[in-house]
């Protein structure tokens, strides 16, 4: 079992919200940009994508730490 610290929850909280900011920021400037819907899923998809994948890894990566 994975016991994460108060430092660990602060900054997994911290990182939430940057990619909550990450997205919005996105969709803001793709609407602005008058980009098309499919151009505006491409990169949302693709910041999301990559962001579960970090957030899993480092999930993971705490998870075998947490084993030695």
């Amino acid at each position: 079992m994975v016991i994460w610290t108060a430092t660990e929850i602060g900054v997994f909280i911290a990182v939430l919200l940057m990619v909550a900011f990450k997205l919005w920021t996105v969709w803001h400037v793709s609407n602005k940009a008058k980009a098309t819907l499919e151009g505006r899923l491409i990169f949302l998809w693709g910041i999301a994508g990559m962001t579960a994948f970090t957030l899993l890894a480092k999930t993971y990566i705490s998870y075998q730490m947490g084993l030695a």
